[in-house]
């Protein structure tokens, strides 16, 4: 809450200034704009054993409220909430609600973000509770409410082809908690109390026949982890088909006091696809080093499925993903897609893990083309994943999305 006084205190010393004049100060709020999502999701998982079911069945979403910018100054402020809407409480929480004291299904109201911004040479300036989007610290918007964080962000673009990023994270808030708490609190651990800091370089190549860039992150947390992660991005028409190609690097090391364990790991892989006329086709390959990759805040691992995703050590990941925009056939809105992953690690020794495969199959429709219109800003959304491990219970795994999308201002 001491980040939300800090708001308002901003808000009213703005207010305050007399060399601005009350005129600009009143069109910076009223020209500003409301905006919001409503979601309403299910997510349930059905284990084959005598593991006890997860369902979670939550409405709530983010209203949001940016001011107009005033000599490149801006506010910001989001609220956010997740509310029960009669999960079973013979069923385990999934993650999309908290749970009480009982283990029951819980709600949560809580502020998403509150910050303060500068735009000035092509450079934008941050302070305060917001989300951001890195690789492996992120929004990881896969629940009803998605991750945010407190501190500095700096994203500059003066140079041509360039963009530098730069962020001083302190806070960190998840899926369906109703507080923030330090960035070393989220590694489990009570020690000192360190930000993780983060820097990017991109470079965009200034040719016609192909459009490519590549991208370089280091991120640092004292006592905990060093990472450094690496992408390429190449993509092309030839004829009638869209080519791409995505090749990625990550390592990362625990340091200091390993206040998040011991580990020293590294991933390779790429995702290579075609697209023609409605269909596509992407192939994805991962190989990870000797541990487990540590991921707490969000990731960019090569293979993110429904469920599995290419993380355990020494495991060689392998997936093919199928889609149709069924747009080409007179469907405006709708896509469907069908992904296969095989997950195979060391069967022995430290390193050893549960192999297992998944098929996922996921519909989206955006509803602004149904009833000529007047569905505009919803959007569904269905998943179903079939998960066979090796070792343990196979089990289902459903994800129903429900969206809609409005604005008020500008």
């Amino acid at each position: 809450m001491n980040l939300f006084k800090n708001f308002v205190f901003m808000l009213l010393f703005a207010a305050a200034l007399p060399c601005v004049a009350a005129e600009n100060l009143q069109g910076m709020f009223s020209r500003g704009e409301l905006s919001a999502e409503v979601r309403a999701f299910y997510f349930g998982r059905d284990f084959d054993g005598s593991t006890t079911d997860r369902e979670d069945l939550a409405v709530g979403g983010i209203m949001s409220y940016r001011t107009d910018s005033l000599k490149g100054v801006s506010f910001g402020v989001s609220f956010a909430t997740a509310n029960d809407a009669a999960s079973d409480d013979d069923k385990n929480v999934y993650g999309l609600l908290p749970s009480d004291e009982y283990g029951n299904h819980d709600s949560v109201t809580r502020l998403q973000e509150a910050f303060i911004q500068g735009k000035w040479f092509n450079t934008q300036v941050r302070y305060g509770a917001q989300m951001v989007n890195t690789p492996f610290l992120n929004n990881h918007d896969i629940r009803l409410l998605s991750k945010s964080y407190k501190g500095l962000s700096v994203i500059n673009n003066t140079f041509e082809h360039f963009e530098f990023q730069a962020y001083y994270i302190t806070d960190y808030l998840d899926w369906s908690s109703d507080s923030f708490v330090s960035m070393t609190e989220s590694v489990g651990s009570s020690g000192d109390r360190n930000p993780m800091m983060i820097g990017m370089m991109k470079y965009t190549f200034p040719v016609d026949f192909v459009k490519a860039s590549i991208e370089g992150w280091q991120y640092h947390m004292e006592d905990t982890v060093n990472m450094s992660y690496f992408k390429a991005i190449i993509s092309g028409k030839v004829g009638d088909a869209s080519l791409r190609f995505v090749p990625m690097y990550f390592m990362e090391k625990s340091i200091g006091d390993d206040y998040a364990g011991e580990f020293d790991t590294d991933q390779y892989g790429f995702n290579a696809g075609v697209s023609s006329y409605g269909a596509s086709v992407d192939v994805f390959y991962a190989k990870t080093g000797d541990n487990k990759l540590y991921t707490p805040w969000g990731d960019s691992r090569v293979i993110n499925m429904q469920i599995l995703a290419s993380e355990m050590a020494e495991e060689d990941a392998y997936a093919v993903r199928v889609g149709y925009d069924f747009s080409e056939v007179g469907v405006k809105g709708f896509n469907a897609f069908i992904t296969y992953g095989v997950f195979d690690s060391e069967e022995f020794g430290r390193t050893a893990s549960n192999d297992g495969e998944e098929v996922d199959f996921d519909l989206q429709y955006n509803l602004k083309y149904v009833l000529g219109g007047l569905l505009d800003g919803f959007s569904l959304r269905a998943r179903y994943a079939i998960i066979n491990k090796d070792q343990g219970e196979d089990f289902t795994d459903t994800r129903i999305y429900l969206k809609y999308k409005f604005a008020l201002g500008k």
